[in-house]
């Protein structure tokens, strides 16, 4: 392989548990302004996919989906969404994830190798662009990988193909010796696979049992499937 793409959030990123920490600082907010913080996050987790997924497809714009990630909630809970409580929380939400995000262990030690190796190395993140950098910034990320492509700033996303090959026709290497790595089957495997670069599906939480992907359970897997 003479590049490796990865995926940043529940890839490089541990999203999942600073997400967790970011609903513990809501949930201290709402108990505090007497709203039912239980049934608010709960609605949060219900909602938030669908909405960034119309972010990833163009229909919403960053702010439309921010906001509503956190006022729709209010509706299924059957509580007003005053502005001041949506935009307090979206700002507790992006400072935590945002500006105090965690590395997984095998990251850095992987990049690393992989440099050795002189095999090139990008990020590619349909997260809103603002975040995600400064996601990067707080890591280190952007000054230990070669190229970071996010959806919204070159305005096409995962799982599109073109999205792909951009970061490809940056290297100017070919698909086929281009590997995918990335914890969603869809956005990463199958949709790396369906644009003609091979792929593995980093499964840190043995989610995906059975089935015919490739997988790994730790970027410290990556290194030894690698042809010399």
């Amino acid at each position: 392989m003479k590049l490796i793409i990865f995926d940043l959030d529940d890839t490089l990123v541990d999203f999942a548990t600073t997400r967790q920490t970011a609903y513990r600082e809501m949930s201290l907010f709402l108990d505090g302004e007497g709203i039912d913080s239980n049934a608010f996050i709960r609605a949060c987790t219900e909602v938030d996919r669908p909405l960034f997924s119309l972010f990833e497809q163009g229909q919403l714009t960053r702010q439309e989906y921010r906001l509503r990630r956190f006022s729709d909630p209010f509706g299924v809970i059957g509580v007003e969404p005053l502005e001041h409580l949506v935009l307090h929380l979206n700002k507790l939400f992006m400072d935590c994830v945002n500006d105090r995000p965690q590395l997984f262990d095998d990251v850095r030690p992987v990049l690393a190798s992989l440099r050795q190796r002189g095999i090139a190395t990008a990020i590619l993140t349909n997260g809103p662009a603002d975040g995600q950098r400064r996601k990067l910034k707080a890591t280190g990320l952007d000054q230990e990988v070669d190229h970071v492509q996010i959806g919204e700033e070159v305005g096409v996303s995962k799982p599109l193909a073109l999205a792909f090959h951009k970061v490809i026709e940056r290297f100017s290497v070919a698909a086929a010796d281009t590997l995918m790595v990335g914890d969603s089957a869809e956005l990463d495997y199958d949709a790396a696979r369906e644009a003609g670069l091979t792929a593995l599906l980093l499964d840190r939480g043995s989610r995906h049992l059975g089935g015919n992907r490739n997988v790994i359970r730790s970027l410290d897997e990556l290194l030894p499937s690698l042809k010399p």
